[in-house]
């Protein structure tokens, strides 16, 4: 057996959640356009227009005042994200499998603590192998003023031309003419005008779990187990994972995107599209006895786990395939034997099957 280590992120691998989304299309007027005018403006500024305070995950704390001036509070989030969490389908006997293998598993989220604990409790982690954004509404006081300026600037968000960015866009100029006036307006409220206002202390304060944050966390989890790079598995699906899933990749250890979107495509090794989360525990027994090499051999073959989990103890074995027949889609794909615009829109049709429309398309 091989030492091993799993981390993973929250939202996409473990819940169908968009817990951000959801606060802004739940309790902010157009919330849904308004969230995904930030998200994409978020992809922009990743993509085409890198800012140093800024880094893919920051979305999350981009709406923290507006969610402040809708009266939302630090329970009244707890609480909803407890009553709307939707998690992957056969999470919950996934991981109480894994639990028993009794190897170190994290969860490395961007989300704000009150989803991630809903999650993680739900699913059997140890409360202090969670990483996540810490962000307290309570701490900030907001004036009558602010609040008023602040409905009038998610107004003019929701109004402004969307944000589409085409995938051959390098920069600024290669957008439409609209859309860069929609980018200006985004810079203004989020760069001058919200952090000269008393609430735009919550953009200092704040530091996202995502991006650079994300692999770093990655970094101090392993601190903590005593093991390297190349002993982790790390599982990923979207913008805010790609730092984490090329250092893991780069170091040696197992990048996996589940039902990813095309930059967790781009920077995984190991890429699963399923509609339950039995796979994540088929391929964590690979890693177990045969270690990376073993995932990868299983990722290359036309004959999926063939000659690799058929050689796992039976002890463990017989639950997983037990739970796999429970799914009807798994397909499981490396760079090296796959065209990557078929695995991505195989990917993108089960997120959007799985996680609907709107969060699906979601960076």
């Amino acid at each position: 057996m091989h030492r091993i280590q799993l981390d993973t992120d929250c939202e996409g691998p473990l819940a169908l959640n968009d817990n951000a989304f959801e606060l802004c299309r739940d309790f902010l007027p157009d919330g849904a356009r308004f969230f995904t005018q930030l998200r994409n403006y978020g992809e922009y500024l990743v993509n085409l227009a890198p800012k140093p305070e800024y880094q893919a995950g920051d979305t999350v704390k981009l709406i923290l005042p507006f969610l402040k001036a809708a009266g939302l509070t630090n329970d009244r989030i707890a609480d909803y994200s407890r009553q709307h969490l939707s998690l992957v389908p056969k999470a919950e006997e996934t991981y109480r499998f894994l639990h028993t293998l009794n190897f170190p598993i994290f969860a490395v989220s961007a989300s704000c603590r009150p989803f991630a604990e809903a999650v993680t409790a739900r699913l059997g982690f140890n409360p202090e192998r969670l990483y996540c954004t810490e962000a307290s509404l309570d701490s900030y006081e907001l004036s009558d003023t602010e609040a008023r300026e602040l409905h009038r600037l998610l107004g003019r968000i929701v109004a402004a031309p969307a944000i589409e960015l085409p995938p051959e866009a390098k920069c600024r100029e290669d957008l439409a003419p609209e859309v860069q006036e929609t980018i200006a307006l985004m810079d203004t409220i989020f760069w001058e005008t919200i952090p000269g206002m008393n609430i735009g202390r919550i953009y200092r304060d704040v530091k996202s779990m995502g991006g650079a944050a994300k692999a770093q966390a990655l970094e101090d989890s392993l601190a903590k187990t005593g093991l390297a790079m190349s002993n982790l598995m790390f599982v990923g699906d979207s913008i805010a994972d790609v730092p984490a899933l090329r250092k893991v990749r780069a170091e040696g250890g197992v990048a996996l995107s589940f039902n990813g979107n095309r930059h967790a495509i781009e920077a995984a090794e190991i890429i699963v599209v399923a509609d339950t989360a039995w796979p994540v525990a088929l391929l964590v027994a690979v890693f177990l006895q045969w270690g990376k090499e073993g995932v990868v051999e299983l990722a290359q073959s036309t004959r999926p786990g063939a000659s690799k989990y058929l050689a796992i103890p039976e002890a463990m074995i017989e639950p997983i395939m037990m739970g796999l027949q429970g799914g009807k889609t798994f397909n499981l794909y490396h760079p090296s034997t796959s065209k990557r615009p078929e695995v991505i829109a195989d990917s993108t049709a089960m997120r959007r099957r799985l996680r609907g429309d709107a969060i699906a398309a979601l960076g």
